[in-house]
């Protein structure tokens, strides 16, 4: 039976977790490291053990919410890697993972980044499929290093790959009820699944520290740690240079069918924000996702809401390379950024012949980097000598 799990992880505010379990055992407790941007996911720790807990935000999932996720499922117990400590009673029967683990499988792509940049490459056994944009992850799937455990965006597990290799902690993406359904059924089997809810995150800072969440497996905390500072500072020092500069007005939008998808209260809306972009869409009332598969697809608007909200913004950032599939010149016209010449993609590291899009992977992992360039392409005074990671001028075809 399927409920909602309202819980979610300590905010940059919130004090340190708890300690729980029997304070009479003689193994230690282990260090709980700081939790402070991410929302999905809390670490707290007894004598010899750590618990963590992941859980979606039901808010940020669709009208069956209330189905999204099993109890217990989100709680597992993280013990060091030979020991045996006696937990609570309470806790015997959630999975327990002996740390760090030697080996690893990803369903998605951005989670296979963080376990490179963590410096675990070695433990990482297969990711979701063969279309990925990092070069050495690529380089082992094609020399049949990587196998493929199956995409979360096909909802497909390679069952018998987790099971026959021993993988001792499976990444799964859970970010829908068949996603949910999927996920039970290979714990159910035995399979050592761990849930990410990072696409759940309502902040890319908290998105970006699930590095620290796949570093507790691998035992590479201090390494995420450095690495979370890192990007702390960096976006620090960022929103230093503008200051107090004018916020530029700005709209995100792409084309999906015959309407525009655009982000009025998303990870996207904040980057824009910190950038001291003005969302002239903002709404931070609206739909956190209007997608599937917990991609943050944008609130829908039809052409003629769209182009008199985008009549007051001076810049245009899309997800599409071209206006080849948008509406006629004379609508588009019609929108000074586009007429102006000032839309912008933001999906310059992709790799079509690999199916590689670097937006899915190294975005998510370091949204720092997206800031960047957001900055400097809204006050290019701020970082005169910027290479554009991310965004490049729209391809007009008209």
């Amino acid at each position: 039976m399927l409920a909602a799990v309202a819980g979610c992880g300590p905010g940059p505010d919130s004090a340190a977790p708890p300690v729980e379990g029997d304070a009479a055992s003689s193994l230690p407790v282990p260090e709980v490291p700081a939790v402070r941007f991410a929302e999905r996911f809390s670490v707290s720790a007894g004598p010899g053990y750590r618990l963590l807990r992941a859980s979606p935000d039901p808010g940020a999932l669709g009208p069956d919410a209330s189905r999204a996720w099993a109890a217990d499922v989100d709680s597992m117990v993280l013990v060091d890697r030979g020991d045996a400590p006696r937990v609570p009673s309470r806790l015997e029967h959630l999975p327990r993972f002996e740390v760090p683990v030697r080996s690893v499988t990803t369903n998605r792509d951005a989670d296979a980044l963080r376990v490179k940049e963590l410096g675990h490459l070695d433990r990482l056994r297969a990711i979701g499929g063969s279309g990925i944009y990092d070069s050495d992850l690529r380089a082992r799937v094609e020399s049949g290093e990587l196998g493929s455990v199956g995409s979360a965006l096909h909802r497909t597990t390679n069952v018998e790959f987790l099971l026959t290799e021993r993988i001792e902690a499976a990444f799964f993406r859970v970010a829908s009820l068949e996603h949910a359904d999927q996920f039970e059924r290979i714990r159910d089997v035995g399979g050592n699944a761990v849930p990410v809810f990072a696409w759940a995150e309502r902040s890319y800072l908290g998105r970006a520290e699930w590095l620290a969440y796949v570093a507790l497996f691998l035992g590479a905390e201090a390494q995420a740690e450095a690495m979370i500072d890192g990007m702390v500072a960096r976006r620090d020092s960022l929103i230093d240079r503008i200051g107090d500069s004018p916020a530029v007005p700005a709209v995100w939008a792409y084309r999906s069918g015959d309407r525009w998808l655009v982000h009025r209260n998303s990870l996207e809306s904040e980057l824009l924000r910190d950038a001291r972009g003005e969302n002239v869409l903002a709404d931070g009332g609206s739909a956190i996702t209007d997608g599937t598969g917990g991609f943050n697809e944008g609130v829908p608007m039809t052409d003629e809401e769209f182009l008199i909200a985008a009549a007051n913004a001076e810049y245009w950032i899309t997800w599409d390379h071209s206006d080849e599939h948008w509406p006629s010149r004379g609508y588009l016209d019609d929108i000074p950024a586009y007429r102006e010449g000032r839309v912008y993609h933001h999906r310059l590291r992709v790799r079509p012949g690999q199916g590689g899009d670097d937006w899915y992977e190294g975005a998510q992992v370091d949204p720092v980097t997206v800031l960047a360039d957001l900055v400097a392409l809204l006050h290019p005074g701020a970082l005169p000598d910027h290479e554009f990671m991310w965004l490049a001028p729209l391809e007009r075809t008209r």
